[in-house]
């Protein structure tokens, strides 16, 4: 029999699907924003990797901490964070980051935080009282991080998974998307992938550079940005995505980071291909 994974009992959630300024949008009464859906409610966009590593022990990985890490981890249950991948910089992928010094204080370990060095300089310049907790007028209860540098096409191993960055464009700005695999008991890429893995998350892109096409073959799922029908100088349109999608051609495809311009229901898309809403769980 091939070698199985390490780890077991995979979930990967949805824990926002929205845009930066989320859905419902402040003081607008479109149908999307007054849609009795709640698919149409989307959170700024972060995602929860939980399962069991093969020592038995539960972890949690995020990828990014939206202004809205709070409600989202009450609404998940959450009571640890193991690790935490950074895409990029920007507010509504970094500003709940503050939030993560209740897990702190639950597991009494600090917290390992990856991300590529601009947005670790950003971070830092954001979160001094964090980084620089020893200036701080009063002693405070500041979260515990511990920072590591991501590169490239360089894979992080945590856990029993791999995390291999790769290229994507967000506009002019670089950013990260992160091809995730499982492992085996001999640390290479497991035969057999469970639940809804080999998974690329590629959130916030406007193109995808020729170099990381390679990296997002064989995927079981691709999760990918379509950000409204129109097109727009930083984020795929729909027909963009669903482009990009059909060239993957991962065997199901989730679509995040929507607007208020996208109706969960109203969108029509290709077979193997969805829209995703906060609170969807893979497993």
């Amino acid at each position: 029999m091939p070698p199985a994974p390490v780890l077991s009992s995979f979930t990967f959630t949805f824990l926002g699907t929205g845009t930066s300024a989320g859905v419902p949008v402040i003081g607008c009464q479109c149908d999307v924003c007054t849609s009795a859906d709640p698919r149409d409610r989307r959170r700024r966009a972060s995602v929860c990797l939980r399962f069991t590593d093969g020592g038995g022990q539960e972890r949690v990985v995020l990828i990014d901490t939206s202004p809205d890490l709070r409600a989202q981890a009450l609404e998940l249950a959450l009571d640890r964070c193991d690790a935490i991948l950074f895409t990029h910089d920007h507010v509504d992928h970094t500003f709940g980051l503050d939030e993560v010094r209740r897990f702190n204080a639950v597991m009494r370990s600090a917290i390992d935080i990856y991300a590529e060095q601009g947005t670790l300089d950003f971070l830092h310049r954001v979160y001094r009282h964090i980084f620089e907790a020893e200036k701080n007028v009063n002693t405070s209860f500041v979260a515990r991080l511990v920072e590591h540098e991501l590169h490239v096409a360089q894979p992080l191993d945590l856990f029993g998974l791999r995390f291999t960055p790769i290229r994507l464009l967000h506009g002019r700005q670089p950013v990260l998307g992160f091809r995730i695999e499982a492992l085996d008991g001999s640390g290479e890429v497991a035969s057999s992938q469970p639940g809804p893995l080999p998974l690329a998350y590629c959130t916030d892109v406007s193109e995808i550079p020729e170099e990381t096409w390679g990296q997002l073959g064989g995927l079981k799922t691709l999760v990918l940005d379509m950000l409204r029908p129109q097109r727009h100088p930083t984020h795929f349109s729909t027909e963009e995505a669903v482009s990009a999608a059909e060239k993957i051609a991962a065997r199901q495809t989730l679509f995040i980071h929507m607007t208020h311009d996208i109706s969960h229901a109203g969108l029509e898309l290709p077979a193997g291909m969805a829209l995703a809403h906060d609170g969807l769980a893979l497993s």
